[in-house]
């Protein structure tokens, strides 16, 4: 589901997504707390769901351009610790969006490492 999110966030505008957490009854607080959660979660790459620290990450990418308000919140949770611990523990199969059983097929456009760069960007700059 987080990676659903993170794509359909993409299409609404911030009052539309503000009446999704209003609805789901979650604050920006508790999902940047979940966000952060999950990414210490799954601190090393996992197998069985490979895309979900992308998928945290691109959120909580989403999330900080949104609102500028999100940062601080992730920054307060040490999101930045977070963000270097992907970089240092990044695996290949992160690489991949498409799968045949546990093989990659076909690489991402956008690579871990250039989420994680403007995840940093974007925590520094607000």
């Amino acid at each position: 589901m987080v990676g659903l999110a993170g794509e359909a966030f993409k299409f609404m505008t911030p009052q539309e997504s503000t009446l999704m957490f209003q609805r789901a009854g979650m604050t920006r607080l508790q999902s940047v707390t979940v966000i952060v959660t999950m990414l210490r979660k799954y601190e090393d790459p996992p197998t069985e769901v490979p895309r979900i620290r992308r998928f945290c990450i691109a959120l909580a990418t989403w999330m900080m351009r949104e609102n500028r308000g999100n940062a601080g919140g992730f920054r307060e949770l040490g999101f930045e610790k977070d963000l270097e611990c992907v970089l240092e523990t990044t695996s290949e199969v992160e690489s991949f969006n498409i799968f045949s059983g546990t093989v990659g097929m076909s690489r991402h456009s956008l690579c871990i490492h250039s989420l994680v760069e403007t995840a940093m960007e974007l925590l520094v700059a607000q």
